[in-house]
């Protein structure tokens, strides 16, 4: 893949570099040894050419005030009118537009928001907003329907203490009510005889209360089966420790980083790739959305805090989803922390990197750049990027600016695109446009994640990842020998293009020649997979011959080609015939049509269990069963429904 596009600016800017830098300077560059060297030749020179780069911190751009109370107005329409949805989307849209310097508009939108997530049955985010209304200040002669609203909410989740604490506040905010002195003393002594009733059910009951629930703490998890090993020709892999079943699920990862195409921006929350339900955005842009304040708080105390103003000009630059990656990596941690590991990066090893968690940039700094096989030209163009995010970090204030650039940032900027470039994946969401639709994989975002990615290639994978938000989930797919490599796939499977064709590919995109078994031994597209041909296994002692049966043939002896074996075959067909496979194929597709997706995956993994000891790939009921097993891995994860029913 590419750093940018066409369409963008900088791809006339690297032109135009390029024509600048001349023959001589050119074969200079071209003898550089290190990354770090290519990085400040280029940045040395970067402004020679025709400076067209619009790289300014832009603030503000996309807030309005005016569209921003027009969509309130709207939300409130739909509010009366008892459509809390649409009201919903439409006081999201209000407060992403809503200028950060308009305290006291926020605080009546939020209090509006808070009364339709009460209506929606969503109580703690409903809380959260009477908490943002409260603290954007407002108005003081009202605050006490706000205290009011909490504690009922309180008392709704059955957290009593803290409906007693807001009761109480309550109370004590009436007095700056624009209730006459007759009024507001009746509103006290009800709301006192209220409070004592909660306070003495808390008493009661408080032996029995469950303590408040912390946030979750997300474990990871890598099966024990899986090993990683290495060698010149493959570099590290994984493999199988012991025999792998269909349907275990071997592998559990958060990213290192991760980031979302520019299309779902708007649509998926920036920082965990959630769909966005309650809206929370960045008070100085409207380039990102977040689905939580946790989310909004992480985003603007790291990586955002340095890319906020610079995205719509990155957009516009052509820069793809590896350079955004590339800079996420970087942004999401503070300079100090790059600076504290930078002389340990040139001596890492996998003993030690393996024991580090996933978020720590040591795990990922060894993962392959193919830098020796790279074309000068192409590293021109790469390094010359890796300069212009490097100047959007001076601009940011990510580095000291005060003092000069010694190119170690622009340096790993330069490595991550070269990781990223060949270890990252697209992070997917599996899309309907209606419920009972087949849905289809759509790519919203691509991120790093260091496990997965030491895994090798097949064009006949053992797994299959999902993801729910930007954590994926690995399960096997097939049978995998211990010792084996656990395979996944990088893009071509061999039921969808010819041999030649994947080879082509994955020897440009990752620079390699696959030798799987699928392309040493040509195996046949799906379409080209003749049913009238059984592959039966060879029923020798450790052999995995296959014994090609044709069902015309009344010959039912045949002799292995690999060991010498004598088969009877009608045994091997007997054996066929008794597990019944049409009736369990039919059995898992109902379980899947109705929704029971783990039930429909243990019905496919027997089916692959039982044919596995009979048949040998490639064969068209096993690629059934696989597409079978896929289907309902991707249901499991992200998944979105465009038109889920026609009511409100």
């Amino acid at each position: 893949m590419e750093v940018s596009n066409d369409t963008g600016y900088f791809h006339k800017y690297a032109r135009q570099f390029r024509l600048a830098l001349g023959v001589r300077e050119f074969e200079q560059f071209a003898s550089l040894g290190t990354d770090l060297e290519r990085f400040r030749f280029v940045n040395e020179r970067k402004w020679r050419a025709v400076n067209d780069l619009p790289l300014e911190r832009t603030h503000n751009v996309g807030k309005c005030l005016e569209s921003a109370l027009k969509l309130q107005a709207d939300g409130l329409q739909l509010q009366n009118g008892d459509d809390w949805v649409g009201a919903l989307r439409a006081y999201n849209q209000s407060y992403l537009l809503l200028p950060n310097d308009y305290p006291h508009e926020k605080a009546l939108l939020l209090d509006k928001r808070s009364q339709v997530l009460l209506q929606l049955g969503k109580h703690d985010q409903s809380l959260e907003d009477i908490d943002r209304a409260i603290g954007y200040g407002y108005p003081l002669e009202f605050l006490h329907d706000l205290w009011e609203r909490k504690a009922r909410l309180y008392q709704q989740k059955r957290d009593l203490k803290s409906a007693v604490e807001c009761f109480d506040k309550t109370v004590e905010c009436l007095a700056h009510s624009q209730l006459n002195e007759a009024d507001r003393s009746v509103r006290i002594e009800e709301l006192r005889k209220l409070t004592d009733i909660v306070y003495f059910q808390y008493k009661n009951v408080k032996k029995y209360l469950e303590p408040p629930r912390g946030t979750r703490v997300f474990h990871p998890h890598l099966d024990d089966a899986v090993r990683y090993d290495s060698n010149e020709t493959d570099g590290r892999y994984a493999t199988a420790q012991k025999n792998l079943k269909p349907n275990q699920h071997i592998l559990k990862e958060k990213p290192h980083g991760a980031t979302l195409v520019q299309e779902y921006s708007g649509t998926h929350c920036s920082t965990c790739f959630e769909r966005v339900e309650i809206l929370f955005c960045c008070p100085n842009c409207v380039d990102v959305v977040f689905c939580s304040g946790r989310c909004e708080k992480t985003a603007n105390q790291s990586y955002h805090r340095y890319e906020c103003g610079f995205l719509r000009s990155l957009w516009s630059s052509g820069a793809t989803i590896v350079s955004l990656l590339a800079l996420r990596i970087v942004t999401q941690k503070p300079y100090s922390y790059f600076e504290a590991i930078r002389d340990e990066l040139p001596n890492l090893t996998a003993n030690f990197t393996d024991k580090l968690s996933s978020d720590d940039y040591r795990k990922v700094f060894n993962l392959v750049t193919h830098s020796d096989k790279r074309d000068p030209e192409d590293y021109l163009v790469w390094t010359l990027m890796a300069a212009m995010l490097n100047t959007i970090l001076r601009h940011g204030n990510y580095t000291n600016t005060e003092q000069p650039d010694d190119g170690f940032i622009g340096y790993l900027l330069l490595h991550n695109l070269q990781i990223v470039n060949y270890s990252a994946h697209d992070v997917a969401e599996l899309q309907r446009k209606r419920p009972n639709e087949a849905g289809k994989s759509v790519a919203i975002g691509a991120a790093l994640y260091p496990l997965l990615a030491l895994f090798n290639h097949s064009c006949d994978p053992g797994i299959v990842r999902y993801f729910s938000g930007t954590t994926v989930h690995v399960r096997t797919i097939k049978n995998i020998a211990a010792g084996q490599i656990i395979a996944e796939n990088y893009g071509p499977l061999y039921t969808k293009m010819e041999r030649t064709e994947r080879r082509r590919s994955l020897a440009a995109n990752y620079k390699f020649e696959c030798n799987c078994d699928a392309c040493r031994q040509d195996w046949q597209l799906y379409t080209h997979m003749d049913e009238s041909v059984i592959r039966f296994r060879c029923t020798g002692p450790a052999c995995q011959g296959a014994l090609l049966f044709d069902l015309t043939s009344e010959c039912y002896g045949m002799q292995c080609d690999d060991c010498g074996e004598l088969v009877d075959i009608r045994e091997r067909i007997r054996l066929l015939q008794e597990a019944n496979m049409l009736s369990r194929f039919n059995e898992a597709a109902h379980l899947y049509a109705i929704g029971m997706f783990e039930h429909a995956l243990s019905k496919y993994a027997a089916i692959m269990g039982i044919i596995d000891q009979i048949l040998v790939p490639p064969y068209r009921d096993y690629h059934l069963c696989q597409q079978g097993m896929r289907r309902c891995c991707l249901d499991l994860g992200s998944c979105y429904v465009e038109c889920p029913s026609s009511g409100k």
